[in-house]
């Protein structure tokens, strides 16, 4: 009974329609052998799993014999019903165990989704593992997660429409040696975000590639302990982007050929604000003049082209250490949220509009401002612009000039700094450095980090 059980569960893999089937069959066979108690529940997931006798799931997709190969529990390769085999695989992986892909490229015209606890999707490698939704015409996302301790790794997600890989709500979601990508560049068509964890804690992002999104490449929004490292961000209209996040460390990243590449943002009308603790070091951020290409009255729409790195009204962030060259806008700018950077009224009375407490130093500066977007070349007068610009906005903590929350500069070199007086409507714009030079406390490395 046991055998004929499975034998239905593998063909309703393939078949979704009959994956009731499977179920119903399951049950009808404890039935008949009379189980009960533990053993029964037991049974029922080896059943409707399709498990061999040493518990393994066996491979579906481009082969239904043997077993996984090893550190794999469940093995799918691509060809025949990509979307059955693969969403069948995820669907019946136990808590923490391993869903691994074999190479080649697997068409997808749905929504993928992984929402059991602790699973690991794991491909060939990231250039060998496709999955391919250029067809896709159904679901918002590449993949969609909502299971806790997720892991994504080594493998690529081309051509969505949507976001390429979000993660909702969890607590812990690692991307590890990934992909997400649009071929065409400054495309209005490409989806939003290639990497988009949001209300999340422990999130992890390394080894991996974005290019090509229209919004940001590496986004981690409204989330809490956040490490991002070793990441390669380029053609994209933000390349990183942490928002409305408190406790990230970013590091030894690649930024390059976006609109902006790293920003650090405190948005309003968001559930979670006050965004902070960014530590952002040992990158290089180069070359980010790519025109914005962002969809019109989204914030990332009016990043000025030409810019390294951008705080927007987040505080007590640290940019230490990092090498920021050929940025035609310029290498840093620190700005409160204002309409006259083109951004929409925050009308949210919570929000907290002023960046504060921000510690800019030992960085490297090469060739930053030569060609100011107009946006700039009015706040800055006359190129070249500064390597480093603050708007010179107090919000009203700090009418009293807290040293603990003025935004300092220090050690950065032959680096040139400009106060343009955004709230003054440019007429007192100072370029003495040593009036903005202070120090903070330095922000900790990540845990374990």
């Amino acid at each position: 009974m046991m055998a004929f059980t499975q034998r239905i569960t593998l063909y309703a893999r393939k078949t979704p329609g009959l994956r009731g089937v499977a179920t119903l069959a399951a049950v009808l066979a404890l039935g008949a052998c009379g189980g009960g108690g533990d053993d029964t529940s037991a049974s029922a997931t080896d059943a409707t799993a399709g498990t061999t006798d040493g518990g393994a799931t066996e491979p579906t997709g481009g082969s239904t014999t043997g077993a996984p190969p090893a550190g794999c529990d469940a093995y799918v390769e691509p060809g025949g019903d990509d979307v059955a085999t693969l969403q069948g695989a995820l669907l019946d992986a136990a808590e923490g165990s391993t869903v691994c892909m074999g190479e080649g490229t697997f068409m997808l015209n749905t929504e993928i989704s992984i929402s059991v606890n602790g699973v690991t999707l794991k491909g060939a490698g990231r250039d060998k593992t496709i999955l391919d939704f250029s067809t896709q015409d159904i679901g918002a996302n590449g993949i969609k997660i909502s299971g806790d301790g997720v892991t994504v790794m080594s493998f690529s997600v081309v051509e969505t429409p949507g976001d390429g890989i979000r993660g909702d709500d969890v607590a812990g979601i690692t991307f590890d040696d990934v992909s997400v990508g649009w071929a065409e560049k400054m495309s209005m068509d490409a989806g939003a975000y290639g990497f988009y964890p949001v209300g999340s804690s422990d999130v992890v992002i390394r080894n991996s590639r974005v290019y090509g999104a229209r919004d940001a490449g590496i986004y981690v929004g409204q989330s809490t302990n956040i490490l991002v490292e070793d990441n390669e961000a380029y053609d994209n209209v933000a390349g990183i982007e942490i928002e409305n996040s408190t406790g990230a460390t970013v590091r030894r990243n690649r930024a390059y050929n976006n609109t902006g590449g790293i920003l650090i943002f405190d948005l309003p009308g968001l559930p979670v604000q006050g965004g902070r603790f960014t530590l952002c070091y040992e990158n290089i951020i180069e070359d980010n003049n790519t025109p914005n290409f962002g969809i019109p009255g989204t914030a990332v729409s009016a990043v000025p082209p030409g810019v390294g790195v951008m705080i927007l009204s987040s505080d007590q962030n640290e940019i230490r250490n990092n090498e920021i060259r050929n940025n035609n806008s310029t290498g840093v700018v620190v700005v409160s949220y204002n309409e006259l950077l083109g951004l929409e009224p925050a009308d949210d009375p919570n929000f907290d509009a002023f960046p504060e407490g921000n510690w800019i130093h030992d960085n490297v500066f090469e060739n930053n401002g030569t060609m100011p977007d107009p946006l700039l070349l009015v706040a800055v007068g006359m190129p070249p612009a500064p390597d480093i610009m603050f708007d010179g906005c107090e919000g009203p903590d700090n009418m009293n000039m807290d040293p603990a929350l003025a935004n300092c500069v220090s050690d950065n070199g032959n680096a040139t700094w400009m106060d343009f007086d955004l709230c003054g409507g440019f007429m007192n714009r100072n370029t003495d450095i040593e009036s903005a030079t202070c120090m903070h406390t330095p922000l900790p490395e990540l845990p374990g980090g």
